[in-house]
């Protein structure tokens, strides 16, 4: 029985056109162990090409790929084509990082097909350090950052001893029944509720602009939107991609936010701006208002393992018009305080039609075709996903790294989304590759940052170099 979008999940379909593909991705690379058969990648790839018992969300696909009035159905794709939807491909030599991301950012830049299963898989032999690439996007209407993140999490394992594990994609045969009776068990509050619920948050939304924009108008931390200035982040796009990634250490940002009295999420805040900073004055292009940040903030419930989009927004100043380091912070922290704060007045669908009224004119913008020098909403996405605590395997096989990749919006060039793995905080970032220059100059400048928030915090420059997972933009 085909299941219908909420406006939540259709709302990214009606968005997507060829300068904006509105899939989400991730990187994952593999260590293969000393003295792995050389036929190894080969077999695994014929492994993968057997997980044809397909699972949800994988097998489902659009029952009308194309609508003007939002009305989209998931069916189960009866045709299903798995050779279609996983690749298996191999860099040249010398198979270095750049080669790697070169790659990626071409097949993050192309549209999946609409009259299948939403997602892609790219299996990438011949990375250096005895290591391959697997690449996956899959389309933001079927899942949010935190829902992907709990998929990986289901496909892969703690136990390195653990062998049998299908692809990430495919139903063990063993747990097929019971899967089957849990997902049948569902049921779906009728429209006149669900408009009942939308029409009771109004008042509580209303009261929150209404208090944001009272607080603006006292405090540099409370934002509101297209507060933010014009900048070279907020022209058009085009659907060309760069992806950059890079990885930091989680103690040694840890240490810093204990030394300041903040969180995690507020120096990640703070690398972000200063890197900025850093790029916009390398390109005589700082504006002198500060830039202004979406901050995506989960509203799932930890025991909810459905697909879909459950999100809210807020906005954060990073206060790029303040040159010491110290102020600059103080300011972010100040400033994602206050959006955590009224979100948490709020109710979960109070969140939700809060963050539609916010984002709502742009987005009206963008379905309409709007173009012009508009002052933006905001100038940029900034995301934290939190991973796995522990390092993860995939049928003994250890994952080094995984970093996500984003999506854009016409007017909206650049996104920084960082995800937590293990011991390292995973920065990606998606930027246009014709509207922002060099942009893979924002991984020197996020370590010249996080070097910098340590001479502040008094903590020295211990473990000054990043990472060597990945250290390159394509």
């Amino acid at each position: 029985m085909p299941k219908k979008l909420p406006i939540t999940d259709a709302a990214w379909l009606m968005l997507e056109n060829r300068e904006r593909p509105m899939h989400v991705g991730g990187l994952q690379l593999f260590e293969l162990p000393e003295g792995a058969d050389p036929h190894l990648l080969h077999e695994l790839a014929e492994q993968f090409r057997r997980g044809t018992l397909v699972k949800r969300p994988f097998n489902q696909r659009l029952k009308q790929p194309y609508s003007s009035t939002g009305n989209f159905s998931w069916i189960e794709d009866t045709d299903f084509d798995l050779d279609y939807h996983f690749r298996h491909s191999a860099l040249p030599a010398p198979g270095r990082i750049r080669e790697l991301l070169a790659l990626v950012s071409r097949l993050h830049s192309t549209l999946l097909d609409r009259h299948r299963p939403l997602w892609e898989a790219h299996l990438i032999e011949g990375v250096e350090g005895n290591r391959f690439a697997v690449y996956t996007k899959i389309h933001h209407s079927v899942v949010d950052g935190v829902a992907a993140m709990k998929l990986a999490m289901s496909a892969f394992s703690e136990d390195a001893t653990l062998t049998d594990m299908p692809p990430p994609w495919a139903e063990h045969r063993e747990h097929l029944t019971a899967h089957r009776l849990r997902r049948g068990g569902g049921t779906i509050a009728p429209g006149v509720s669900l408009l009942r619920q939308q029409a009771a948050t109004v008042p509580a939304v209303l009261k929150a602009f209404r208090s944001q924009y009272r607080a603006s108008r006292r405090s540099e931390h409370e934002i509101m939107p297209y507060q933010a200035p014009r900048s070279m982040l907020n022209r058009a796009i085009t659907g060309s991609r760069r992806v950059a990634l890079q990885s930091y250490s989680l103690p040694r940002i840890k240490k810093i936010a204990q030394a300041l009295d903040g969180t995690v999420n507020d120096v990640v805040m703070a690398m972000s701006a200063a890197a900025l900073r850093a790029y916009l004055i390398s390109n005589h292009a700082l504006p002198s208002e500060p830039l202004i940040a979406n901050v995506p903030v989960s509203i799932r419930p930890a025991d909810d393992d459905s697909g879909g989009n459950a999100i809210g927004f807020m906005l954060c100043s990073l206060a790029t018009n303040i040159g010491d380091p110290g102020r600059r912070f103080e300011v972010i922290q100040d400033s994602m305080k206050a959006g955590k704060e009224r979100l948490r007045q709020m109710s979960r669908e109070e969140i939700t039609n809060y963050s539609l009224a916010l984002t709502s004119p742009m987005v009206l913008g963008q379905l309409l075709g709007l173009k012009g020098e508009r002052r933006p909403p905001y100038n940029v996405v900034i995301s934290n996903v939190p991973g796995p605590r522990k390092p993860l395997y995939w049928n003994g096989l250890h994952i080094g790294g995984m970093y996500p990749i984003s999506l854009l919006l016409d007017g909206q060039a650049l996104n920084i989304t960082v995800l937590s793995y293990t011991d390292s905080m995973e920065f990606g970032i998606t930027a246009c590759r014709k509207t922002l220059p060099s942009v893979q100059r924002l991984l020197d400048y996020l370590e010249d940052a996080l070097t910098e928030l340590e001479l502040m915090a008094g903590i020295g420059q211990a473990n000054k170099k990043p990472r060597a997972a990945v250290q390159a933009g394509a």
